[in-house]
C-alpha cells in the first residue's frame, strides 16, 4: 500500500479575478445630470456586443459602417426631464478615433434615412452644437410613419470613443430637442473624456 501524499498547501494569495474594462464610467452620474435638469436617470449598463447585437451609434441607411465592426466596448443609459428622454450609447473603438466616427456618421446620413431603436426616420436636418469634444454632429429626423416620435441626435467624439445622445418625445421636437442636447452636451463630453 502506497502512503498518501500530504495535501499541497500554498501560502500564495489567490489570483485576483480580472474583470474586463467597461465604459459605464464614461457616462455622467445622476448627480451630474441633475445639475443640467435631467431628473430621472437609469444607471449605465454595459452594452453587450455580439453577432446579433452589433453596436451602431447611428444606423444610417440600414447599412453597416466600417467602424461598427471595430467597436470593442460599449455602455448605455437613459435620462429624462419634463420635455423628453435621452437615450445614451457610448462606444470605444479599435483603429478609429471618435472624430472619424462622427465624420463618418455625418457622411453616411447623406442618404436622409436613419433607424434608431428599431424605428425608421427620414427628413434628416442638421443643427450646430457647441464645440465640447474633438468632434460633434447634430441632426433631427421625422418618423417615416405619419404618427410617431421625432428625434434629435448629438454624436460626440473624443479620443478613441464616440457616443450618441438621442432625444425623443411625441411632440414636434426639433427646437426642444436641440436645446436639451446643447444644454447637456458639456456634461456628456466631460464624462466621455474620463480615463
Amino acid at each position: 500500500m502506497m502512503p498518501k501524499a500530504p495535501p499541497v498547501s500554498s501560502s500564495a494569495p489567490p489570483s485576483p479575478v480580472v474583470h474586463p474594462p467597461t465604459l459605464e464610467r464614461l457616462l455622467p452620474t445622476d448627480d451630474e445630470l441633475a445639475k443640467v435638469g435631467q431628473d430621472e436617470y437609469v444607471q449605465p449598463v454595459e452594452y453587450i456586443i455580439g453577432e446579433t447585437t452589433p453596436l451602431r451609434l447611428v444606423n444610417a441607411c440600414g447599412a453597416a459602417q466600417p467602424w461598427d465592426a471595430k467597436a470593442k466596448l460599449g455602455a448605455q443609459a437613459h435620462s429624462s426631464d419634463r420635455s423628453g428622454e435621452i437615450a445614451q450609447l457610448v462606444a470605444e473603438y479599435d483603429g478609429y478615433t471618435g472624430a472619424q466616427v462622427v465624420d463618418g456618421v455625418k457622411k453616411a446620413l447623406a442618404c436622409g434615412h436613419v433607424t434608431v431603436q428599431h424605428l425608421d426616420f427620414a427628413s434628416v436636418s442638421e443643427f450646430t452644437a457647441p464645440k465640447v469634444a474633438d468632434a460633434q454632429y447634430g441632426f433631427c429626423a421625422a418618423p417615416t410613419e405619419p404618427i410617431g416620435v421625432r428625434i434629435c441626435v448629438l454624436v460626440l467624439g473624443k479620443g478613441d470613443r464616440a457616443e450618441a445622445l438621442v432625444f425623443k418625445n411625441i411632440d414636434w421636437v426639433d427646437k426642444a430637442g436641440q436645446s436639451v442636447l446643447k444644454k447637456v452636451a458639456p456634461v456628456f463630453a466631460e464624462a466621455l473624456a474620463r480615463s
